[in-house]
């Protein structure tokens, strides 16, 4: 069967489709990836046939509208995302739209927006996917895009809501695309858009029910088995720098903040250093994109663009890092204690939850960063042996789930049903 996955967001948007995409391809099916350029090499390498959508959110969050857009609260981040998305809101669902010719079963990421639209227009199987449980509606917990827990269970259920509330922004553009590409009536804001031609959107969740609890009310209608890791380590050979760097002494603390821009890098590469000095431990500073430009090397801190997270963590004491879904699910799997410094979006969501199992010391925010706090913090995550232990028995189960595969089972029963 010719599947396309539609997915457009950051890395830990597109990473998740890749493995989910190897494991359909295992099973027999054809896939294509439909993506920004910027994933493309990616894509390609994991074997994977490869669409381009005009459509960068990784450079989007670069530029400075991007950086103020990451700082602000979930209503001014759907306010601010409506001056910065309209622009490529066009290219991008033309684009999807002829990326999704020939498709006899589509997947799409909610960011992929049309995604929806083309599969009422195609009439094929469909299956809206996440790396983070953000689509069905449930009791168990607050939605993941809210900076803070509600706490009771209504309200939680409630706050799905707000999925809808955040669309109503794109619907002039996206109702107009529908009546004069798809030939569609437009749609309201307030339709199902979990149901699609009298049919339920099955919902596919790339993480754990060791991690997040599954809710029983989701019944067969929800797939959530697993991580779907992609395991770039097994290509990957690290350059001769690092390598000497972590045999010359203690397992080293890895600091990550990925696509995540700080206001002040360079004070955050400062306040780094003098706390590794206080506490006479060593890291790996992975750059990123987070503007850090210092490429200092000694004995106790290695700089470095980019280092596959499944390689390095387990080679770590611990993990210091932005709080994203894949970054966070890479620390679970390696077993290390962490410390999240979330930023946006999902990430307090992913702080609060690594805090609740008991594998990560007090969240720590952008603007709460010091030396005093980072030192605080890094003595607490390398002396408490109790975050360890937990981090190593999540670590176990996590590492025997099968996510992808799982995922590709429930996709094939619910194909058996639309038949």
């Amino acid at each position: 069967m010719k599947f396309k996955l539609l997915t457009l967001g950051t890395r830990g948007d597109v990473q998740p489709f890749i493995s989910l995409g190897q494991a359909l391809q295992k099973a027999g099916h054809s896939v294509t990836i439909c993506t920004a350029d910027s994933f493309k090499a990616g894509v390609l390498q994991a074997g994977i046939e490869f669409a381009s959508i005009r459509a960068d959110f990784l450079a989007l969050t670069q530029s400075e509208e991007g950086k103020k857009l990451i700082s602000g609260n979930p209503v001014e981040i759907m306010r601010k995302m409506k001056s910065l998305i309209y622009p490529l809101m066009k290219n991008m669902l033309t684009d999807l739209w002829t990326a999704s010719q020939g498709a006899e079963a589509l997947i799409y990421h909610p960011k992929a927006f049309g995604g929806f639209d083309i599969a009422e227009k195609l009439n094929v199987p469909v299956f809206t996917a996440h790396p983070v449980p953000l689509i069905a509606p449930t009791s168990l917990f607050t939605n993941p895009v809210f900076p803070f827990s509600l706490g009771l269970g209504w309200l939680n259920r409630r706050s799905y809501v707000f999925n809808r509330f955040f669309m109503s922004s794109f619907m002039k553009i996206i109702n107009p695309w529908r009546e004069q590409v798809l030939g569609l009536p437009g749609r309201s804001v307030w339709s199902n858009d979990l149901k699609v031609n009298g049919r339920e959107i099955p919902v596919l969740y790339g993480c754990s029910p060791t991690v997040i609890p599954y809710d029983p009310r989701w019944k067969v209608r929800v797939s959530m088995a697993g991580f779907w890791f992609l395991n770039e380590e097994e290509t990957w050979q690290p350059p001769e720098g690092l390598s000497d760097f972590l045999h010359q002494g203690p397992a080293p603390l890895v600091f990550s903040f990925s696509s995540m821009p700080l206001k002040q890098p360079a004070l955050a590469e400062e306040m780094i250093a003098e706390a590794l000095r206080r506490t006479e431990r060593r890291a790996v500073l992975i750059t990123g994109w987070s503007g850090m430009k210092n490429r200092e090397v000694n004995e106790q801190l290695h700089v470095i663009d980019s280092v596959p997270h499944s390689w390095l963590f387990p080679r770590s004491a611990g993990v210091i890092h932005h709080g994203g879904a894949g970054t966070t699910a890479e620390a679970l799997r390696s077993g290390k204690p962490m410390l999240v410094c979330p930023f946006t979006g999902d990430q307090p969501f992913w702080a609060r939850r690594m805090r609740e199992l008991g594998v990560s010391v007090q969240p720590l925010r952008e603007k709460e960063m010091t030396v005093e706090a980072f030192t605080q913090r890094i003595r607490e995550l390398t002396a408490d042996e109790a975050l360890s232990h937990k981090a190593q028995a999540l670590a176990q189960t996590i590492q025997q789930e099968n996510g992808p595969e799982e995922t590709v089972r429930f996709i094939h029963k619910q194909l058996e049903q639309w038949g």
